[in-house]
């Protein structure tokens, strides 16, 4: 027979910090609760320029100057 057992979850809620401006794109970001991690929100071009969560900052910032690009080549087209 298996025996019961009671799993307890030991993380702690996610904690949101302090949005980052970035050349006019607002980069958000958060602690991850589990691992601790601080995590940031920011546009990707694999996925088309939708939001990715990334662990650190600098590909954060050099992913929001390519969606500027990607927004200026675009306006330009049109």
């Amino acid at each position: 027979m298996a025996r019961s057992t009671k799993l307890r979850f030991k993380g702690k809620p996610s904690e949101v910090l302090e949005p980052i401006e970035f050349e006019g794109y607002t980069i958000q970001s958060l602690r991850h609760g589990v691992t601790g991690n601080v995590l940031y929100r920011y546009p990707s071009e694999e996925y088309d320029w939708e939001g990715c969560w990334g662990m650190d900052l600098e590909t954060a910032k050099k992913a929001v100057l390519k969606f500027k690009e990607a927004q200026q080549v675009q306006s330009v087209q049109s």
